[in-house]
C-alpha cells in the first residue's frame, strides 16, 4: 500500500532558505487568519527574526522532500515565551506550510522536530497561540502532536473585517521537578 503523503525530512533552516520562508509566510499573512500580521515582513525582517531565534540556539526547522533538500515545504520554530528568567523552560512554537503543502504533513514534520529539539534542551512546556478559532488545520496539527486546548482569547484580533479569537494550546515536554523527585517509601 502506498504512503498517503510523500516522505519528508526536517532539517535546520539556513539563511539561503529564508527567501522561501518569507514567501510561505507572506502567503499566510495576505490570505489567512492564522497570523494576525497585516503586511508581509520583508526578507530583511524575516532574516532578522531567524537570526534572533538561531542566534540564541533555539530551533528553526524546515521540511523538505529527501530528493530535493533545497525545497522548503514548511517551516517551524520556537522562541522563549517571555524574556523573563522564570519563563526559560516555556517556549512558544509557530508553524507554517507552503500553500501547495497544506494538510500533507510538512508542517507536522517541521514542528515535530522543533519539539524534539526543545525537549533535548530541557524545555518543559510548549505553547501555541493559534490565530482564528476556525483554523481547524492548525488546531488539528497541534492536537496530533500532543497539544491540548487550554484556553481561548476571545475577539482579540481583527483581520479581513472579522473579529478573531486565539486558541491557546499547550504540551508538556519534560516532567516537572516534582514529578521526577524520588518518593520515600
Amino acid at each position: 500500500m502506498a504512503a498517503k503523503h510523500p516522505r519528508l525530512i526536517a532539517r535546520p533552516c539556513f539563511q539561503q532558505d529564508l527567501q522561501f520562508v518569507q514567501l510561505i509566510y507572506a502567503h499566510h499573512v495576505l490570505t489567512g487568519t492564522g497570523t494576525f500580521e497585516i503586511e508581509p515582513p520583508s526578507l530583511d525582517e524575516m532574516t532578522a527574526r531567524w537570526s534572533k531565534v538561531v542566534g540564541r540556539g533555539w530551533p528553526f526547522m524546515v521540511a523538505s522532500p529527501p530528493e530535493d533538500v533545497s525545497r522548503v515545504l514548511a517551516f517551524a520554530y520556537a522562541a522563549q515565551y517571555r524574556e523573563r528568567a522564570a519563563y526559560e523552560k516555556t517556549f512558544e512554537v509557530s508553524v507554517y506550510a507552503a500553500p501547495t503543502s497544506l494538510r500533507r504533513g510538512a508542517g507536522s514534520v517541521a514542528l515535530a522536530e522543533v519539539l524534539v529539539g526543545l525537549r533535548a534542551d530541557g524545555v518543559r512546556e510548549a505553547l501555541a497561540f493559534i490565530g482564528d478559532s476556525a483554523n481547524a488545520a492548525s488546531i488539528g496539527l497541534h492536537k496530533k502532536l500532543g497539544f491540548r486546548h487550554v484556553g481561548t482569547l476571545t475577539e482579540v484580533g481583527e483581520k479581513f473585517g472579522r473579529l478573531l479569537d486565539v486558541i491557546v494550546m499547550q504540551r508538556t515536554l519534560a516532567p516537572s521537578a516534582a514529578q521526577t523527585e524520588p518518593t520515600n517509601s
